[in-house]
């Protein structure tokens, strides 16, 4: 009776390593699609850029794809924030990523570099050049050392990632003295005293509030008690 449940183990592990090698090495379940997902319309990060990074060879059965090292080489390109990739059974490599969104742009003495909602910069151009219509409309951001793990950068980009589109697109200057110290500077050449990053919502709200009235200086950062003159 041992013996036969032996066999019988035995058997069943011998079948699943069969299928396991099949699975591996067969081409019924090879990559004939490499999906891509999260690239948004008119991002500067396009489709094919994704799957070239990925590298992911069509014909290559799906276990033999590495999608550790498939992700990790996508979240190279400087315009993914963040990168998965998968096996979709029974033909499919799905590649998501999350695009950096652009919120400002940093000069410095030889270059403008675009930062997203982190801090990060990942598209940068030579001073002297003409920019892109889409970068030149981007606030510049005034900071003493701009990058992604200043407080005071981090503090501003994510301040004004957060507001809304009508009131975002007012800003020209973000000037980030420290974490605690935001000021907008308007088109219009009025300026938005902000405060510190808390109640941004409330915030927002009084400043369309004050807004229409006639004044050069719009302070917000005690939303209770928004001024201007």
């Amino acid at each position: 009776m041992r013996a036969r449940r032996v066999l019988v183990v035995a058997a069943v592990v011998a079948l699943v390593g069969g299928l396991a090698a099949v699975a591996y090495f067969t081409p019924l379940m090879s990559v004939r699609t490499v999906s891509v997902h999260g690239v948004p319309p008119g991002a500067v990060l396009t489709v094919d850029e994704v799957r070239h990074a990925a590298q992911v060879p069509l014909g290559r059965p799906l276990l033999q794809v590495n999608t550790a090292q498939a992700a990790t080489r996508v979240a190279a390109i400087g315009a993914v924030e963040t990168a998965r990739v998968r096996r979709q059974y029974p033909s499919t490599v799905e590649i998501i990523v999350v695009a950096r969104t652009p919120v400002a742009r940093v000069q410095t003495d030889r270059a403008v570099h675009v930062v997203d909602r982190l801090g990060v910069p990942y598209r940068h151009f030579d001073r002297g050049t003409q920019l892109p219509k889409d970068v030149g409309r981007l606030p510049l951001l005034a900071t003493p050392n701009p990058g992604p793990t200043d407080p005071s950068t981090k503090t501003a980009v994510r301040v004004v990632a957060g507001l809304p589109a009508d009131l975002r697109t007012k800003i020209a200057t973000i000037r980030a003295d420290s974490p605690v110290d935001l000021n907008f500077v308007l088109h219009n050449g009025s300026t938005v005293v902000w405060g510190d990053a808390t109640r941004p919502e409330d915030k927002a709200i009084a400043w369309r509030a004050i807004a229409t009235r006639k004044g050069t200086l719009y302070n917000v950062s005690s939303p209770d008690f928004p001024s201007y003159r």
